[in-house]
Protein backbone atom coordinates (compact mmCIF):
# COMPACT_ATOMS: atom_id res chain seq x y z
CA UNK A 1 0.00 0.00 0.00
CA UNK A 2 1.29 3.46 -0.89
CA UNK A 3 1.88 5.18 2.45
CA UNK A 4 3.58 8.38 1.25
CA UNK A 5 1.44 11.30 0.17
CA UNK A 6 2.90 13.84 -2.24
CA UNK A 7 1.82 17.48 -2.29
CA UNK A 8 3.82 18.64 -5.29
CA UNK A 9 3.02 21.96 -6.92
CA UNK A 10 2.45 20.18 -10.25
CA UNK A 11 -0.37 17.99 -8.87
CA UNK A 12 -2.91 20.39 -7.43
CA UNK A 13 -6.22 19.32 -8.95
CA UNK A 14 -7.98 21.05 -6.05
CA UNK A 15 -7.51 24.78 -6.32
CA UNK A 16 -8.77 27.21 -3.69
CA UNK A 17 -11.03 30.05 -4.75
CA UNK A 18 -9.65 33.53 -4.07
CA UNK A 19 -10.56 34.69 -0.57
CA UNK A 20 -14.04 36.23 -0.67
CA UNK A 21 -14.81 34.63 -4.05
CA UNK A 22 -18.22 35.62 -5.39
CA UNK A 23 -19.25 32.00 -5.86
CA UNK A 24 -19.61 31.58 -2.11
CA UNK A 25 -20.96 34.97 -1.14
CA UNK A 26 -24.59 33.79 -1.21
CA UNK A 27 -24.08 31.51 1.76
CA UNK A 28 -24.60 32.33 5.39
CA UNK A 29 -21.25 33.66 6.59
CA UNK A 30 -19.91 34.30 10.09
CA UNK A 31 -20.10 37.70 11.77
CA UNK A 32 -18.16 40.27 9.82
CA UNK A 33 -15.87 40.93 12.78
CA UNK A 34 -14.60 37.36 12.51
CA UNK A 35 -14.81 37.02 8.72
CA UNK A 36 -11.06 36.55 8.40
CA UNK A 37 -11.31 33.31 10.41
CA UNK A 38 -8.37 34.29 12.63
CA UNK A 39 -9.93 32.40 15.54
CA UNK A 40 -10.07 29.20 13.48
CA UNK A 41 -6.41 29.53 12.57
CA UNK A 42 -5.46 30.13 16.20
CA UNK A 43 -7.43 27.04 17.25
CA UNK A 44 -5.78 24.94 14.55
CA UNK A 45 -2.32 26.22 15.35
CA UNK A 46 -1.76 27.04 11.69
CA UNK A 47 -2.07 30.27 9.71
CA UNK A 48 -2.98 29.91 6.06
CA UNK A 49 -0.94 31.92 3.57
CA UNK A 50 -3.71 31.50 1.00
CA UNK A 51 -7.01 32.19 2.79
CA UNK A 52 -8.89 30.61 -0.10
CA UNK A 53 -7.93 27.16 1.24
CA UNK A 54 -9.52 27.97 4.58
CA UNK A 55 -12.69 29.37 3.03
CA UNK A 56 -13.02 26.32 0.79
CA UNK A 57 -12.58 23.93 3.74
CA UNK A 58 -15.36 25.73 5.61
CA UNK A 59 -17.86 25.86 2.73
CA UNK A 60 -20.71 23.33 2.69
CA UNK A 61 -22.14 22.04 -0.59
CA UNK A 62 -25.43 23.80 0.14
CA UNK A 63 -23.69 27.11 -0.63
CA UNK A 64 -23.58 27.42 -4.41
CA UNK A 65 -24.23 30.14 -6.93
CA UNK A 66 -24.81 30.17 -10.68
CA UNK A 67 -24.02 26.49 -11.05
CA UNK A 68 -20.54 26.78 -9.54
CA UNK A 69 -19.31 24.17 -7.09
CA UNK A 70 -16.82 25.38 -4.52
CA UNK A 71 -17.28 23.30 -1.40
CA UNK A 72 -15.18 21.24 0.98
CA UNK A 73 -16.01 17.75 -0.30
CA UNK A 74 -12.82 17.17 -2.32
CA UNK A 75 -10.68 18.51 0.51
CA UNK A 76 -12.65 16.28 2.88
CA UNK A 77 -11.77 13.25 0.73
CA UNK A 78 -8.10 14.20 0.88
CA UNK A 79 -8.16 15.09 4.57
CA UNK A 80 -9.63 11.69 5.43
CA UNK A 81 -6.51 10.02 3.99
CA UNK A 82 -4.18 12.55 5.62
CA UNK A 83 -5.79 11.99 9.02
CA UNK A 84 -5.63 8.20 8.71
CA UNK A 85 -1.92 8.34 7.88
CA UNK A 86 -1.07 10.97 10.51
CA UNK A 87 -2.94 9.21 13.31
CA UNK A 88 -1.45 5.83 12.33
CA UNK A 89 2.04 7.40 12.39
CA UNK A 90 1.48 8.95 15.82
CA UNK A 91 -0.04 5.77 17.28
CA UNK A 92 2.98 3.74 16.18
CA UNK A 93 5.24 6.18 18.02
CA UNK A 94 3.02 6.37 21.10
CA UNK A 95 2.40 2.61 21.48
CA UNK A 96 5.53 0.77 20.22
CA UNK A 97 4.36 -2.53 21.76
CA UNK A 98 0.79 -2.46 20.44
CA UNK A 99 -0.34 -5.07 17.92
CA UNK A 100 -1.83 -4.24 14.52
CA UNK A 101 -5.37 -5.07 15.63
CA UNK A 102 -5.10 -2.83 18.68
CA UNK A 103 -3.68 0.02 16.62
CA UNK A 104 -6.52 -0.29 14.11
CA UNK A 105 -9.13 -0.09 16.88
CA UNK A 106 -7.44 2.94 18.42
CA UNK A 107 -7.24 4.71 15.09
CA UNK A 108 -10.91 3.99 14.42
CA UNK A 109 -11.81 5.41 17.83
CA UNK A 110 -9.88 8.60 17.10
CA UNK A 111 -11.07 9.33 13.55
CA UNK A 112 -14.72 8.25 13.64
CA UNK A 113 -17.46 10.82 13.02
CA UNK A 114 -18.28 11.37 16.69
CA UNK A 115 -14.65 11.86 17.66
CA UNK A 116 -13.88 14.31 14.85
CA UNK A 117 -17.09 16.24 15.52
CA UNK A 118 -16.06 16.62 19.15
CA UNK A 119 -12.67 17.93 18.09
CA UNK A 120 -14.43 20.50 15.90
CA UNK A 121 -16.67 21.49 18.80
CA UNK A 122 -13.68 21.91 21.09
CA UNK A 123 -12.19 24.27 18.49
CA UNK A 124 -15.53 26.10 18.08
CA UNK A 125 -15.52 25.50 14.32
CA UNK A 126 -19.32 25.41 13.92
CA UNK A 127 -19.99 29.16 13.84
CA UNK A 128 -17.52 29.58 10.98
CA UNK A 129 -18.92 26.93 8.63
CA UNK A 130 -20.52 28.43 5.50
CA UNK A 131 -24.02 27.00 5.18
CA UNK A 132 -27.16 27.84 3.25
CA UNK A 133 -29.89 29.44 5.30
CA UNK A 134 -31.87 26.20 5.19
CA UNK A 135 -28.97 24.14 6.56
CA UNK A 136 -28.27 26.71 9.22
CA UNK A 137 -31.91 26.75 10.33
CA UNK A 138 -31.95 22.97 10.62
CA UNK A 139 -28.97 22.94 12.98
CA UNK A 140 -26.27 22.17 10.45
CA UNK A 141 -23.66 24.24 12.30
CA UNK A 142 -23.66 21.68 15.13
CA UNK A 143 -24.46 18.53 13.15
CA UNK A 144 -21.83 15.89 13.86
CA UNK A 145 -21.56 14.71 10.26
CA UNK A 146 -20.89 18.25 9.00
CA UNK A 147 -18.43 19.09 11.77
CA UNK A 148 -16.50 15.88 11.14
CA UNK A 149 -16.41 16.52 7.39
CA UNK A 150 -15.21 20.09 7.91
CA UNK A 151 -12.43 18.95 10.21
CA UNK A 152 -11.23 16.48 7.58
CA UNK A 153 -11.42 19.24 4.97
CA UNK A 154 -9.33 21.53 7.17
CA UNK A 155 -6.65 18.84 7.48
CA UNK A 156 -6.76 18.42 3.71
CA UNK A 157 -6.34 22.17 3.29
CA UNK A 158 -3.34 22.29 5.64
CA UNK A 159 -1.77 19.41 3.73
CA UNK A 160 -2.38 20.98 0.32
CA UNK A 161 -0.80 24.25 1.32
CA UNK A 162 2.02 23.13 3.63
CA UNK A 163 2.59 19.40 3.12
CA UNK A 164 2.36 16.32 5.29
CA UNK A 165 4.88 17.28 7.98
CA UNK A 166 2.90 20.41 8.84
CA UNK A 167 -0.39 18.47 8.78
CA UNK A 168 1.19 15.89 11.08
CA UNK A 169 2.24 18.58 13.55
CA UNK A 170 -1.30 20.01 13.56
CA UNK A 171 -2.81 16.57 14.21
CA UNK A 172 -0.33 16.01 17.04
CA UNK A 173 -1.26 19.36 18.57
CA UNK A 174 -5.00 18.68 18.38
CA UNK A 175 -4.97 14.97 19.25
CA UNK A 176 -2.14 14.89 21.80
CA UNK A 177 -4.24 14.10 24.87
CA UNK A 178 -6.60 11.83 22.93
CA UNK A 179 -3.64 9.84 21.61
CA UNK A 180 -2.44 9.23 25.16
CA UNK A 181 -5.83 8.15 26.52
CA UNK A 182 -7.38 6.20 23.62
CA UNK A 183 -7.91 2.50 24.25
CA UNK A 184 -8.59 -0.48 21.97
CA UNK A 185 -11.00 -1.82 24.60
CA UNK A 186 -14.75 -1.96 24.09
CA UNK A 187 -16.17 -1.94 27.64
CA UNK A 188 -19.78 -2.57 26.52
CA UNK A 189 -18.82 -5.73 24.67
CA UNK A 190 -16.55 -6.90 27.50
CA UNK A 191 -19.32 -6.36 30.07
CA UNK A 192 -21.81 -8.25 27.92
CA UNK A 193 -19.41 -11.18 27.58
CA UNK A 194 -18.54 -11.19 31.30
CA UNK A 195 -22.20 -11.27 32.32
CA UNK A 196 -22.96 -14.02 29.80
CA UNK A 197 -20.13 -16.13 31.23
CA UNK A 198 -21.70 -15.79 34.69
CA UNK A 199 -25.19 -16.68 33.50
CA UNK A 200 -26.56 -13.19 34.16
CA UNK A 201 -28.92 -11.26 31.94
CA UNK A 202 -27.47 -8.69 29.58
CA UNK A 203 -26.98 -5.09 30.75
CA UNK A 204 -29.55 -2.35 30.23
CA UNK A 205 -28.45 1.23 29.48
CA UNK A 206 -30.53 4.24 30.49
CA UNK A 207 -29.95 7.94 29.85
CA UNK A 208 -30.10 9.60 33.26
CA UNK A 209 -29.76 13.23 32.20
CA UNK A 210 -28.04 15.68 29.86
CA UNK A 211 -25.92 18.39 31.46
CA UNK A 212 -24.34 21.54 30.04
CA UNK A 213 -25.33 23.88 27.19
CA UNK A 214 -26.96 22.68 23.97
CA UNK A 215 -23.85 23.25 21.88
CA UNK A 216 -21.68 21.20 24.25
CA UNK A 217 -23.89 18.63 26.02
CA UNK A 218 -22.58 16.18 28.58
CA UNK A 219 -24.58 12.95 28.65
CA UNK A 220 -24.97 10.93 31.86
CA UNK A 221 -25.94 7.26 31.46
CA UNK A 222 -26.32 4.37 33.86
CA UNK A 223 -26.07 0.64 33.24
CA UNK A 224 -28.28 -1.78 35.10
CA UNK A 225 -27.35 -5.39 35.82
CA UNK A 226 -30.06 -7.65 37.26
CA UNK A 227 -32.21 -4.60 37.94
CA UNK A 228 -29.53 -2.74 39.90
CA UNK A 229 -27.41 0.22 38.81
CA UNK A 230 -23.91 -1.18 38.31
CA UNK A 231 -22.20 1.80 36.74
CA UNK A 232 -22.57 5.44 35.79
CA UNK A 233 -20.72 7.34 33.08
CA UNK A 234 -20.43 10.76 31.49
CA UNK A 235 -19.40 11.73 27.99
CA UNK A 236 -19.91 14.17 25.09
CA UNK A 237 -22.16 11.60 23.35
CA UNK A 238 -24.66 9.06 24.60
CA UNK A 239 -22.42 6.25 23.33
CA UNK A 240 -19.38 7.63 25.16
CA UNK A 241 -21.33 7.89 28.42
CA UNK A 242 -22.53 4.29 28.03
CA UNK A 243 -18.98 3.08 27.44
CA UNK A 244 -17.87 4.88 30.60
CA UNK A 245 -20.74 3.34 32.58
CA UNK A 246 -19.91 -0.12 31.24
CA UNK A 247 -16.25 0.38 32.17
CA UNK A 248 -17.22 1.23 35.76
CA UNK A 249 -19.58 -1.75 35.99
CA UNK A 250 -16.93 -4.08 34.55
CA UNK A 251 -14.35 -2.87 37.08
CA UNK A 252 -16.78 -3.55 39.94
CA UNK A 253 -17.59 -6.99 38.54
CA UNK A 254 -13.94 -7.96 38.25
CA UNK A 255 -13.23 -6.58 41.71
CA UNK A 256 -16.05 -8.70 43.16
CA UNK A 257 -14.66 -11.79 41.46
CA UNK A 258 -11.20 -11.13 42.87
CA UNK A 259 -12.64 -10.70 46.38
CA UNK A 260 -14.54 -13.97 46.10
CA UNK A 261 -11.40 -15.77 44.96
CA UNK A 262 -9.46 -14.44 47.95
CA UNK A 263 -12.21 -15.49 50.37
CA UNK A 264 -12.28 -18.97 48.84
CA UNK A 265 -8.51 -19.31 49.11
CA UNK A 266 -8.57 -18.23 52.77
CA UNK A 267 -11.10 -20.88 53.85
CA UNK A 268 -9.31 -24.03 54.97
CA UNK A 269 -11.02 -27.26 53.99
CA UNK A 270 -11.67 -29.66 56.89
CA UNK A 271 -9.33 -32.62 57.08
CA UNK A 272 -10.79 -35.92 56.07
CA UNK A 273 -11.28 -38.43 58.87
CA UNK A 274 -11.07 -42.12 58.45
Amino acid sequence: MQSEISASEEDRSIEPPPAGDASIELGVVPDSSDSDYTKVEISLGYTFKEKGWLELALTHRSVQAHGTKNDYERLEFLGDAVLDLAVAHLLLNTYPEAKEGELSKMRAALVNTGSLANVSRSLNIGPFVRLSRGELASGGADRSSILADVFEALMGAVYREAGFEKALSVVLLLFGERLRTVTPRDPKTELQEALHARGSEGPTYLLECVEGPEHAPNFVSVVQVDGQIAGRGRGPTKKASQQEAASEALAKLLSTDTTKEKLTDSVALPEKTE
